[in-house]
């Protein structure tokens, strides 16, 4: 399949996933919509919460909601992060690029580089050797994931190569194959989404 082809394929196959599908203009139009995101989302939840702490009012769920926004970004570059800076300049949205193991009550949005996205299953192909990008795709409400164009595949069997490559860098691997939201319906076979993880995925695909 061309390129254009898998694109057709992510977007016929998105809402059955589910997956919000986003295609930027570029990097900065990525990072744009993922505040965009942010910021039209009531306050994160907070899981943990800390005694003496000030909270806002209790969510749905009965947990108490934190008064500033978050967004990880722990596996974008320099460069790339400071496209994000700016884009939250003037906002609530506190970043954070590291020591997330201190935010494990949750924050709002994470936003991760996939190496890959195969197409017929909507899967996102997430090198997680670093642990604040493990956290940050697991703990965030919300998860963004930048996928660039050419890294489109068509089926599973078509990421050998590249789990052969990640396999080949050295050290431990961690690979994360992510499709749509957490979801689990394990207590009395009743779906539920968000119990260990994300409660929505966003996509957003990016010309290389």
């Amino acid at each position: 399949m061309t390129q254009d082809q898998l694109v057709e394929v992510v977007k016929a196959k998105a809402p059955s996933v589910p997956v919000s599908l986003y295609e930027a203009r570029d990097f900065a139009d990525a990072v744009q919509y993922a505040v965009d995101v942010t910021e039209k989302r009531r306050h994160c939840e907070m899981l943990l919460p800390k005694e003496g702490e000030t909270y806002g009012p209790l969510s749905e769920n009965s947990f108490p909601t934190m008064l500033d926004r978050f967004i990880a970004a722990p596996g974008l570059s320099d460069e790339e992060f400071a496209v994000l800076e700016g884009k939250t300049a003037g906002t609530d949205i506190i970043l954070l690029r590291s020591g997330l193991r201190g935010h494990m009550g949750g924050f709002n949005t994470s936003i991760t580089w996939a190496e890959a996205l195969v197409a017929d299953t909507v899967t996102c192909v997430v090198n997680s050797n670093s642990e604040e990008v493990r956290l940050g795709t697991m703990v965030a409400e919300v998860s963004v994931m930048l996928v660039r164009k050419s890294t489109l595949l068509n089926k599973l069997e078509d990421a050998n190569s590249l789990m052969l490559d990640l396999l080949n860098r050295g050290g431990a691997s961690y690979t994360a194959f992510i499709t749509g939201p957490s979801r689990t319906a394990d207590i009395e076979r009743v779906g539920a989404l968000g119990v260990h993880g994300p409660l929505e995925l966003h996509i957003v695909l990016l010309e290389d």
